[in-house]
């Protein structure tokens, strides 16, 4: 069983969540006058972006397996 959450450490989870998901769309489809992505890079923002929905599922005492 999951440890308890607070309102805090579920906000904290969304924010690290937005924060990945937003690296990974500026990965995706960089702004104007930035660089492409390397295909590493693109590794790297889909496992952080993986890893902190894992962990606001967490939050949210929502299982892992459905």
């Amino acid at each position: 069983m999951p440890a308890p959450s607070t309102p805090e450490s579920r906000a904290l989870a969304k924010l690290a969540w937005e924060a990945a998901w937003e690296r990974l769309g500026n990965a995706l489809q960089p702004p104007p006058g930035y660089p492409a992505a390397t295909p590493e890079q693109l590794v790297e923002c889909f496992d952080v972006a993986q890893a902190r929905l894992d962990e606001v599922r967490a939050a949210y005492g929502v299982p892992q397996d459905r």
